[in-house]
């Protein structure tokens, strides 16, 4: 187990109606709040209401920024920035799922240190500006899939260019995170689809990755990978049951707070290789993840096949004893999965073309600095035809 700090600032309040409560709990960080959400015209238009006369009531000013897209795009994060400080704003309420939440996070530090939103962001050896403080953020997540709400990532993509990048500062964690399961049972079926896979992604990532072993982080994992498997069986069953989707936020947050990565912190290939379909293509994230994962899991199965092995047994019922044999079967079993849930795609189903995929893998490797995309040591690193290979197993 590897040496590690792990902070987890963010007040979380939950339960059913705790919207209401946005009002009183704002005017302890501001006196005039930005409410950042996506364009107006959606089912979330009456919640977008409740929040700003929330806000209003306990004395607090609003500015409504609406506009945010799925997979936010820098410029737009700008013009949300030019506002902020033209209205002399002093906090950032982010009403809407990941893509709002990473978004909310550009506005609040980025107004804060200066610059554009794009000024920050991980880009191949590029040094990215470094942020000196934020406004506070309130987190009110609309959907449980990227876990932002909670942490100090965020993801957005340059409209010019088609590239999608992050950037990670504690100045950025939110304040207080407020989830209300009853705004989650708004979620329609394919996006509940999209976001059971996204926080399995989370989930997998660090476990797959990491040279290093701690059972404990394993246990971590492996406990909330099993309750998503039984919550999402419970969800498209019934989209409104407010407990599942309480269940199903919690793996959300917790999912990707670094609770599941404590003592063997590892990487992101599988983030890395789909963010050209959602920066070029403008897929739902999720959705990209729902495409790459079982392809990735098959053709790097040979990478670190004791840890394939690990999770194939703990997770998903494999009893080959023979690493990497179980490994390879990994990829058998969470296909099946996913077309049990409904959930699985390719990328023929999704609309994607095969024609790029050159261009895609060299997107991936030029956007992210040393090994490719950040391989771990002591394993086969992720290469260019490793990329090209798994976007075919992508058809």
């Amino acid at each position: 187990m590897t040496p590690f700090e792990w902070n987890f600032p963010t007040k979380l309040t939950y339960g059913p109606g705790r919207l209401s409560e946005v009002g009183e709990i704002a005017k302890a960080y501001g006196k005039k709040a930005m409410v950042a959400t996506y364009a107006k015209g959606t089912p979330l238009d009456p919640v977008i209401d409740r929040v700003e006369a929330s806000l209003k009531e306990a004395g607090l000013e609003v500015v409504v920024f609406t506009g945010i897209e799925p997979n936010p795009r820098a410029q737009t994060i700008d013009k949300a920035i030019e506002i902020f400080k033209a209205e002399a704003c002093d906090l950032v309420i982010a009403l809407g799922g990941g893509s709002v939440i990473d978004g909310s996070k550009y506005i609040s530090a980025t107004a804060y240190s200066g610059g554009n939103a794009w000024d920050y962001v991980v880009l191949g050896d590029r040094v990215p500006r470094e942020y000196t403080g934020a406004f506070p953020i309130i987190s009110i997540p609309t959907i449980s899939a990227a876990g932002s709400e909670c942490n100090a990532g965020g993801v957005i993509t340059n409209a010019e260019t088609n590239e999608k990048s992050f950037s990670r500062s504690p100045y950025r964690v939110p304040k207080v995170a407020i989830v209300d399961p009853e705004i989650l049972a708004s979620v329609p079926m394919r996006l509940t689809q999209d976001s059971c896979v996204d926080i399995f992604s989370h989930l997998i990532e660090h476990y797959l990755s990491s040279d290093a072993e701690s059972e404990f982080a394993d246990r971590q994992t492996e406990g909330m990978i099993l309750c998503l498997k039984e919550n999402f069986t419970k969800i498209i069953e019934n989209l409104d049951d407010l407990e599942v989707r309480g269940q199903l936020a919690l793996c959300s947050i917790f999912g990707w707070s670094g609770i599941q990565a404590l003592g063997r912190m590892g990487c992101i290939p599988m983030h890395s290789i789909e963010m050209p379909l959602s920066g070029i293509y403008d897929l739902p994230h999720g959705r990209g993840m729902v495409v790459v994962i079982p392809a990735y899991l098959e053709h790097m199965a040979d990478a670190k096949p004791h840890r394939w092995a690990k999770l194939a047994r703990r997770c998903f019922d494999v009893t080959e004893q023979d690493d990497l044999k179980a490994a390879k079967l990994l990829s058998v079993k969470v296909t099946e999965w996913l077309k049990e849930t409904g959930a699985y795609l390719t990328l023929s189903d999704v609309g994607i073309p095969d024609d790029k995929f050159e261009q895609m893998a060299d997107d991936v490797v030029r956007m992210f600095p040393g090994p490719i995309p950040n391989s771990t040591p002591g394993a086969r690193p992720v290469t260019k035809d490793d990329i090209i290979a798994i976007y075919e197993l992508c058809k």
